[in-house]
């Protein structure tokens, strides 16, 4: 039974940390764009729509 208990805490915490990694990931892709950007000047054009433009 502690065994059983033990594999399920293991597999959460592998799964934990697959989605954290995936989150920090798609974190960095984001900043990477915004940089991108920011260095042309230009505003992506998904967003030209929000704001009336």
């Amino acid at each position: 039974m502690k065994n059983k208990i033990a594999l399920i805490h293991k597999e959460a915490e592998e799964k934990r940390a697959m989605v954290e990694a995936k989150h920090s990931e798609e974190l960095l892709k984001a900043e990477e764009v915004a940089a991108k950007y920011r260095a042309s000047g230009l505003a992506p054009k998904k967003l030209l729509g929000y704001f009336g433009g």
